[in-house]
């Protein structure tokens, strides 16, 4: 009989700890986009609003925080790298060329000024007039709507810039680098006059993979060496945190002690306690996780065949 209650405990146990286990690893919900498109950047305006864009043409939006999507007929196919919700009328998405909406998707248009044969991977807005865009290395910045676009920095080095980050109505930052045969390069920008001019604040010997600011001051950004580091003066100085494991692409910090990490390999990691710990909160899938983003308290990641989470 002993033993009978000593293996029934046991059981118990294992399995509570495997329910308790599987809850951890679960703490995002994938939501269904009725795409198998990879999906390549997210904007949302409010924990509700916003948009996904991706391969082959693909735009959508959605009005419930991603429960449904509704798609876009853009009229082109090319894979979009970037997309940008300014509000809930107005919305641009890039790759070689630029489209932009000011009805909600009905119709778009194509700014002519920005044909090229370099991608834009990165669009952003501080508001619905002044805007910022990254091309191959350099950075363009509008004062029109994205009607036309001026030249204010450019990498004039081997790699390129990846994205641009707006923590404030002066202050953005943008990130890049290369990693290529024996050279690992990286680099962080930053603009304290809404994009007029830039300054580089790091050399890396490593390529910036992603960066989270969560104020115009404080910030973090991981790098191909799988290395998280922070600063709290801007981008002045960075001390390193920790050492990553996996694959992380993209990090997002929702404020100084809680941060997200996903990764190559599809898993989204959590910390708790500014980035000197992590645990895996998802790791349903084995799509690739290109971003994850935060907005007023609601945290969304998106990734291959159409993948998108939002943490329960």
């Amino acid at each position: 009989m002993k033993k009978l209650i000593c293996f029934l405990i046991l059981t118990l146990g294992i399995l509570g700890c495997s329910s308790n286990e599987d809850t951890i690893a679960n703490s995002f919900e994938k939501m269904n986009t009725n795409t198998t498109q990879s999906l390549t950047d997210i904007s949302f305006i409010n924990k509700n609003q916003g948009i996904i864009s991706g391969s082959l043409g693909f735009l959508a939006k959605t009005n419930d925080g991603g429960k449904t999507w509704t798609k876009l007929n853009v009229g082109d196919n090319q894979s979009f790298m970037s997309a940008f919700m300014v509000n809930e009328q107005k919305f641009y998405t890039a790759r070689l060329d630029m489209f932009a909406t000011s009805n909600s998707g009905t119709t778009f248009n194509k700014i002519e000024s920005l044909s090229s044969s370099s991608s834009i991977f990165a669009i952003k807005f501080y508001s619905p007039d002044k805007g910022l865009l990254i091309r191959g290395g350099s950075i363009l910045k509008s004062n029109d709507s994205g009607n036309t676009w001026t030249e204010k920095y450019n990498i004039n080095s081997f790699g390129s810039l990846k994205d641009i980050q707006i923590t404030s109505d002066l202050v953005s930052y943008a990130y890049g680098g290369a990693t290529y045969d024996n050279t690992d390069v990286g680099e962080i920008v930053k603009t304290i006059d809404g994009g007029q001019s830039w300054t580089k604040t790091l050399n890396s010997d490593s390529n910036i993979s992603s960066i989270s600011f969560i104020s115009d001051n404080i910030g973090y950004y991981i790098n191909s060496k799988q290395e998280l580091y922070k600063t709290i003066n801007g981008s002045n100085s960075w001390t390193k945190i920790s050492k990553l494991q996996g694959s992380p692409l993209s990090v997002c910090f929702i404020n100084e002690k809680t941060g997200y990490i996903s990764t190559y390999d599809g898993q989204i990691l959590e910390t708790k306690n500014a980035g000197l710990d992590w645990k895996i909160v998802y790791n349903k899938t084995t799509d690739l996780i290109w971003k994850i983003i935060a907005k007023d308290g609601a945290v969304f990641a998106i990734g291959n065949n159409g993948l998108f989470l939002k943490k329960k």
